[in-house]
């Protein structure tokens, strides 16, 4: 009698464990969105203005590099509008994308100084998939016309994350990896453009030290990497407005920038890596 009990209570232990229930894509979406600041917060905000303390590193010949160092500010509206620009500590401008929701342009400072040019087609895909999830991230995918794939866990710094494999519309993919028990994403892995050379390249971004700002959590650090592991830049935030009535002509065609050969972000002397 007593080994027909246990063997009913092991079958029933069996039975329970069988049907846990197992995390699925949704889950991992929702606890993202909840984690940030929910649904009707993300709604709530039309635009936003972030200013960041930034870092950008410049291979030279052989193995060295330049820090370049300036503040970059991140300005979006909806609906889909974006814009980065980063200055130098003297105020010139060593950087700027702008995205009007269907046209961009860059302007970047290169070997023979400042130059504008239009985004070419597949960086419009690109930053059009970053301008429709920069708030709202994965909430409503289907309707973005994105793909989610939930992928086998993975372990970093000794926390378990969850790995979702994201396609756009367009094609592009990237894994991400979402902390499971924050819900926040900590790290994107995905194949960019890059502004100069305008060839996709391997590229790596973490997020870290999330903190809420006006009942919205933000990264306070967040990093890029190239293939190599090599930083390519760093960015610390210093402020963020919600709703800072960010009007529409901040996203229209730079004029051409004016050359000023002897002005450049500060550099550090170079460091062996």
């Amino acid at each position: 009698m007593r080994r027909t009990i246990g063997m009913l209570a092991i079958a029933a232990s069996l039975t329970v464990a069988g049907c846990a229930k197992k995390t699925t894509v949704d889950d991992v979406v929702n606890k993202m969105t909840q984690s940030l600041g929910g649904v009707e917060k993300s709604a709530s905000i039309q635009d936003q203005v972030s200013t960041w303390d930034s870092n950008a590193m410049v291979m030279m010949d052989g193995d060295s590099s330049m820090t370049m160092s300036g503040v970059m500010t991140i300005t979006y509206k909806r609906p889909n509008k974006i814009k980065f620009e980063t200055k130098d500590p003297d105020g010139n401008v060593g950087y700027l994308s702008v995205f009007d929701g269907t046209n961009g342009w860059f302007y970047v400072m290169g070997p023979t100084g400042p130059s504008l040019r239009d985004m070419s087609p597949a960086e419009i895909q690109e930053t059009t998939s970053l301008a429709e999830t920069w708030l709202d991230g994965w909430h409503g995918y289907a309707a973005k016309g994105l793909k989610l794939a939930l992928m086998s866990d993975s372990t970093m710094n000794g926390k378990a994350h969850h790995r979702i494999q994201v396609t756009d519309r367009f094609g592009n993919v990237s894994m991400n990896y979402c902390d499971a028990q924050t819900g926040l994403c900590a790290r994107t892995e995905a194949d960019l453009t890059d502004a100069m050379t305008m060839q996709k390249a391997a590229n790596v971004m973490t997020f870290t030290d999330y903190a809420a700002h006006d009942g919205w959590m933000m990264p306070q650090k967040v990093a890029s990497y190239d293939a190599k592991g090599n930083m390519a830049f760093e960015l610390s935030l210093k402020d963020l407005k919600n709703n800072a009535g960010v009007a529409d002509d901040a996203f229209a065609k730079p004029a051409p920038p004016a050359e000023h050969p002897s002005e450049h972000p500060t550099e550090h002397p170079a460091e062996k890596k």
